[in-house]
């Protein structure tokens, strides 16, 4: 059974639910508020959360009962979870020695991040395949990635002279950040569709790509500011691959081709776009109808849309999609009610 927990930021209480059916499977009462939204393991069998006061916490899935508790000594406004045996939890919020990995099971911290200046994580991703964080902070101009694997190759220091003739300082791979630079500071970062590409909106909200391989922003589309990451999901084709773009308000999404990194083509959805995902490779569009709101998947390589779900009703906007575990995909209204799911690839029930 596939699993989405609703909560929000402030909040001190969450259910969960059965993602396909919005049924309710249990719920549970924090003692603090939540500081982020609670992360599920990859593997679905536990979710963490950061608490209001520094604190981490992790619950069972699927009864919700907490199995770990710890005291950060910063109030974490970022999760994320890492996937396979050398998986650890990393959590990021303001301060010069705000971030730190931990066991995933009891939550013993295993390494902390320092630097001489205080930082504020604005985004943290997991990229399984690479077995990296990518972290982009709200006050520095710079993003680092992160290894979490054993075997993760030394990080080297120095100058390029120093790489030629192999007097560059190796340090341990895992949990050594490789830092490179960026135009500014971030606000947010969104999935690619590739495991080494990655959108970033900086501080104005403007889009860039960045390409993890070579560690740096290589892109920066001609493109009005999306502004929000939710309005912004990727897509990929058998030959090509980039990003769908919807701002608020608009019946067209901008297909973004990673082939040249231009807008040369729209997407018509017939409707406001109320919401968008990412879903193995196409894109989860919810969209306003007359008898309500109708959710399509679309191939965006091939500009076809199968619709999964209409005449959703009383749906109370904005509309977002919130992941849930196994790869399904729920979607909510302004009050967190359930109003469909999609199991993976995109199957939809309601």
């Amino acid at each position: 059974m596939a699993l989405v927990a609703i909560a929000a930021p402030g909040a001190r209480q969450f259910a969960l639910l059965d993602c396909a059916s919005g049924r309710g499977v249990a719920s549970a009462t924090m003692p603090a508020e939540l500081a982020a939204e609670p992360v599920a393991a990859p593997a679905g069998n536990a979710l963490y959360a950061s608490l209001r006061g520094g604190a981490l916490v992790r619950y069972s899935l699927p009864g919700l009962h907490e199995q770990a508790h710890l005291e950060l000594g910063f109030e974490a406004s970022a999760l994320a979870v890492g996937d396979g045996p050398d998986a650890v939890v990393l959590a990021g919020g303001h301060g010069a020695d705000a971030m730190s990995a931990h066991d995933p099971v009891n939550l013993v911290e295993v390494h902390r991040f320092r630097i001489s200046q205080p930082f504020t994580v604005a985004a943290m991703r997991d990229a399984p395949e690479r077995r990296r964080f990518l972290v982009a902070f709200a006050d520095l101009a710079e993003a680092w990635e992160i290894a979490y694997g054993h075997d993760a190759p030394p990080v080297l220091q120095g100058l390029v002279h120093d790489y030629r003739s192999n007097e560059a300082v190796p340090l341990p791979g895992r949990f050594t950040p490789r830092r490179f630079e960026l135009p500014g500071p971030t606000r947010a970062l969104v999935a690619g569709p590739t495991s080494y590409e990655v959108a970033r909106l900086d501080d104005t909200g403007a889009l860039g790509i960045v390409n993890l391989e070579v560690r740096r922003q290589i892109e920066r589309p001609v493109i009005a500011p999306p502004g929000e990451a939710d309005r912004i999901a990727p897509w990929r084709g058998d030959t090509r691959r980039g990003w769908l773009i919807a701002r608020r308000g608009a019946s067209h999404a901008d297909v973004l081709d990673a082939s040249d990194w231009s807008v040369s083509t729209s997407f018509e959805a017939g409707g406001e776009i109320l919401a968008l995902a990412a879903a193995g490779g196409r894109v989860l569009l919810a969209v306003a109808t007359r008898d309500g709101v109708g959710v399509s998947l679309v191939d965006v390589s091939r500009r076809v849309a199968e619709p999964l779900a209409t005449g959703i009703a009383d749906a109370r906007l904005p509309l977002r999609f919130v992941q849930g575990t196994g790869g399904c995909v729920a979607l909510l209204d302004r009050d967190l009610r359930w109003l469909a799911g999609f199991a993976a690839p995109a199957s939809a029930v309601r």
